[in-house]
């Protein structure tokens, strides 16, 4: 399997080993290099490995991301990883909590900690244990804001005051400024982490995700209109195959008429509106409205019309394309890997059906979620996408041409 699983364990929980061990006659003396302080060690856990499931993202571009699950079964006939087996490697250390890394040819697949183990045993002998583990998600949504002002500022401050009070380390964190000027809006006591980011990164509005490295990030619209920010191409003549693909078109997705709320310190400062009538007459009406701390009408106004101009009309659009990664060259494998929440890419079918009859349509589209599925022998990956709202850029022959392309918001 060229996937690799990692679990940490703490390898001196079972008081086996040269690790400090405390009410230890021996191994229990301070400062003795012969039996150091242990904790937690990654450990490659890959040869018992049975499949692995991963999922990360969000349904669709206007809805929030939510946590980073992913699913390991491990052979465990062995009882390796039996928490009652005392005898085993890892006794002790069979608990939530504890990290998980997957990769895959040296690239990050997902990141996060063990939310809980279960273990299911076969009357014929067979025995498995299932690891659910959930990204940075979990450990925010169980933190506090403090009571207080916030400054005014960017996005990216904003988030990052704010992971400060859930303890998330800085040197886990990759965000961007953003282009929003946000109020100075008065915190409550008890104000949820997760909850308040996630009305941040709407205020954008942005990404604010788990990157599959680990990673708190929080992209700008700026970046999330780049159409270049992957430059990853599947299917067409030299683009990356893949297997399968879906397409849609949903009355969901679609906007004519939005309200966006912007604060004024503790309390709701205004709300701006915005209509598409051909739209409503067309399709009925179909509401959205968003809570932002934005810092004045003028900003406000700008995104509620933007959003009715971009989602006003129903839009045929490639749901999801899936890739078997045994079925492509390794380069390919790679750009599949590296490709990451909020990345633009390129992608090519051919209708009606896919003998390759009728016209190919392409389009550029935003990768909402990322899914792998993995067994021993194939590992296929699954991006569900949505319409990308690619903004003008200077001498691109593609995205620069005037009249033609739209200016980014």
């Amino acid at each position: 399997m060229p996937v690799q699983v990692q679990i940490a364990f703490n390898l001196s929980a079972n008081a086996v080993g040269n690790y400090l061990t405390l009410d230890d006659t021996t191994k229990g003396k301070l400062n003795d290099a012969t039996y150091p302080l242990a904790g937690d060690v990654l450990v490659d856990v890959t040869s018992t490995v049975r499949d692995i499931s991963v999922r990360r993202g969000r349904s669709r571009t206007l809805e929030k991301f939510t946590a980073g699950l992913a699913q390991v079964t491990l052979d465990n006939r062995s009882r390796l990883y039996d928490p009652t087996y005392t005898a085993g490697l890892y006794y002790g250390s069979i608990v939530p909590r504890k990290q998980v890394r997957i990769s895959r040819d040296g690239r990050a697949i997902y990141s996060g900690n063990v939310e809980s183990w279960s273990w299911d045993y076969d009357i014929g002998g067979d025995a498995v244990a299932d690891v659910q583990a959930v990204d940075g998600f979990a450990a925010l949504a169980q933190a506090d804001m403090q009571a207080g002002t916030a400054v005014g500022s960017t996005p990216g401050a904003r988030i990052g005051t704010a992971l400060n009070y859930a303890g998330w380390p800085a040197a886990s964190r990759a965000l961007s400024a953003g282009n929003a000027t946000l109020d100075s809006d008065v915190v409550g006591d008890g104000v949820n982490v997760l909850a308040y980011i996630q009305k941040v990164e709407q205020s954008e509005p942005g990404a604010f995700f788990i990157s599959k490295n680990g990673l708190a990030t929080f992209l700008s619209r700026g970046q999330l209109q780049d159409p270049t920010s992957s430059g990853a191409v599947f299917g067409g003549t030299a683009g990356i195959p893949f297997v399968e693909y879906k397409a849609a078109s949903l009355t969901d997705e679609m906007k004519n008429t939005v309200a966006v709320t912007y604060t004024a310190g503790s309390v709701t400062g205004g709300t701006a509106t915005a209509t598409d009538t051909a739209s409503l007459q067309a399709y009925g009406q179909i509401d959205y409205t968003l809570d932002t701390v934005l810092s004045g009408g003028l900003q406000a106004q700008r995104l509620a019309d933007w959003l009715v101009s971009s989602y006003k009309d129903p839009k045929y659009r490639i749901d999801s394309i899936t890739v078997l990664m045994e079925s492509i060259s390794s380069a390919q494998q790679l750009q599949v890997l590296d490709i990451e929440l909020g990345d633009v890419v390129t992608v090519t079918v051919s209708l009606p059906n896919v003998a390759s009859v009728g016209t190919p349509v392409t389009q550029l589209l935003t990768v909402d979620q990322v899914e792998h599925k993995i067994e021993p022998d194939q590992h296929y990956v699954t991006f569900t996408m949505s319409e990308a709202t690619t903004g003008f850029v200077l001498d691109d022959a593609t995205f620069g041409v005037l009249n033609i392309s739209m200016l980014g918001f």
